[in-house]
């Protein structure tokens, strides 16, 4: 061989294997092992049919919650199920924006259940603007889920029940499981509202402090005038269609890096006026506030296997108090979440359910996996 041959050789063959390393890493990286829809499949007409097919399956119905507020809600069934999937979604949000999300759980076999909150989506309102996010006491939401959960989900035999949540759903999700701890098998929190966020310099607890006093000095006025819940911090804040970046293309919000699902959302939206939302009210946030507060400060009560899931760039709601919820659990010493801290997506936005696949995938697999070993 030539004096310089061999040196070629191996260099050759070295680099080979870095490639093939590579190549391997990449492919786990994108790995699918659940068979998710990606991005590039959405763009299809039929894909796009295939969850509307799902969707058409769906059964709708009502109940009455608090003070007689109805309730909407959605119930996609399996016959063959592994269990039931009962959905505690956000603020703002409506069952119509889980089409994608409740096809990936019907897919492992799942039968699903989700209702739109007092206040939101096409449930009763309580106040005269429908577009303004209010509920009077937080407590409602998790009556009305109580409701929900006796009336409808139970009225079917299931292996199991899962609860599942997202934002302000995850706050509802953590105080249930405190106060009924006997009703879901396992939790699933993402992106959970344990903490909001007042997206400026001062502490949030601060904030919530000085909206809870400026709320309740306004509800003395709505008791003995009759006055309405105004926006918080603002006079006038309703439903806006952001566009997903402006002209420069500058990203308009800080929910998800995923056109295309973005855009799906704001068109169903568009199509459906009735569930369009605003800003919120003073007294929501001053409730939301307390809430959170009493989750964290109960994870101790939750006796069931509970998973956090924590979206690294979130804007909307703090770490801070997702990782306070967890070590308060763990504390307890009856329980701890699922590998005994938040499962943190790093790079995600808030919204992990409608995120680009990057983050998508890997905070589907992880509830995915959770859900199977309970």
């Amino acid at each position: 061989m030539c004096k310089y041959c061999r040196a070629i050789l191996k260099l050759w063959l070295y680099v080979l294997v870095i490639n093939l390393a590579n190549i391997t890493v990449a492919y786990s990286d994108q790995s699918n092992t659940y068979k998710l829809f990606t991005e590039l499949e959405l763009k299809s007409t039929e894909t796009e049919l295939e969850i509307n097919q799902n969707w058409e399956r769906r059964i709708e119905g009502e109940f009455l919650g608090v003070d007689d507020i109805s309730i909407k809600y959605v119930s996609i069934l399996n016959e063959n199920e592994k269990g039931a999937i009962v959905i505690s979604s956000g603020r703002t949000e409506s069952y119509i924006k889980y089409k994608e999300f409740i096809y990936d759980l019907g897919k492992q076999g799942y039968s699903v259940y989700i209702h739109d909150h007092r206040g939101q989506g096409f449930s009763g309102r309580m106040t005269k603007n429908p577009e303004m996010g209010h509920v009077w006491d937080f407590d409602d939401y998790i009556e009305d889920l109580k409701t929900f959960y006796t009336s409808v989900v139970t009225q079917r035999e299931h292996k199991k029940t899962f609860l599942l949540a997202h934002s302000m759903g995850g706050a509802i999700a953590a105080l249930y499981i405190e106060r009924y701890p006997n009703d879901f098998d396992a939790a699933a929190l993402s992106s959970p509202m344990l903490e909001p966020s007042t997206k400026i310099f001062y502490s949030d607890k601060l904030v919530c402090g000085l909206v809870g006093i400026t709320s309740r000095i306004r509800n003395f006025f709505i008791w003995a005038f009759g006055w309405e819940p105004r926006y918080v911090g603002v006079k006038d804040a309703p439903y806006r269609n952001i566009p997903f970046q402006n002209e420069k293309g500058e990203k308009e919000h800080e929910l998800t890096q995923s056109q295309i699902r973005y855009k799906i959302f704001r068109d169903l939206y568009e199509a459906n006026p009735t569930v369009k939302l605003g800003k919120a009210t003073n007294h929501w946030v001053s409730y939301a506030c307390d809430a959170a507060k009493e989750a964290r400060d109960n994870a101790d009560k939750v006796t069931i296997p509970v998973l956090v899931l924590q979206a690294s760039q979130d804007t909307s709601v703090t770490a801070k108090g997702q990782n306070e919820f967890c070590k308060n659990l763990k504390a307890g010493g009856k329980n701890e979440c699922d590998g005994s801290h938040p499962y943190v997506i790093e790079g995600a936005f808030h919204e992990l359910f409608i995120e680009t696949d990057k983050y998508r995938k890997p905070a589907l697999t992880r509830i995915f996996d959770f859900f199977n070993r309970q």
